[in-house]
């Protein structure tokens, strides 16, 4: 009985570790493909706005690419890059759309990683 549920929970656990393998080794170019086609589903992008946004992640998930085979993975020119990224993408979005993507940038820092709201002390 024990074994079963041991072999059950280590298959559950490499499931979910192929699963995150599987995305790691998406091109440049399909990433920037989905992240275009996201943004363009949430904040209604014009036919202009996505080629310039998925120019600018495509030189972005190139970029990281980069940075990540380099084995030197230097966190801080990661989030300059991320940085960088997310300014020149506001100057291609309305003022609306700017709103709603400080928004999903927002929930994607906080939301996701935490997992949910937190009271005034950090408790759930």
């Amino acid at each position: 009985m024990k074994k079963t549920m041991l072999a059950m929970l280590m298959a559950l656990f490499s499931i979910a570790a192929f699963a995150q393998r599987q995305d790691s080794d998406m091109t440049p170019e399909k990433r920037a493909e989905n992240q275009t086609k996201q943004m363009t589903e949430k904040l209604n992008l014009s036919e202009d706005q996505q080629k310039q946004v998925y120019n600018l992640t495509l030189a972005r998930t190139q970029k990281m690419k980069e940075l990540r085979d380099a084995q030197t993975a230097d966190r801080e020119q990661m989030r300059a890059s991320m940085e960088t990224y997310n300014n020149e993408v506001a100057k291609i979005l309305t003022v609306e759309q700017q709103e709603k993507y400080k928004t999903m940038l927002d929930d994607r820092r906080g939301g996701d990683r935490r997992g949910g709201t937190r009271g005034p002390r950090g408790e759930n």
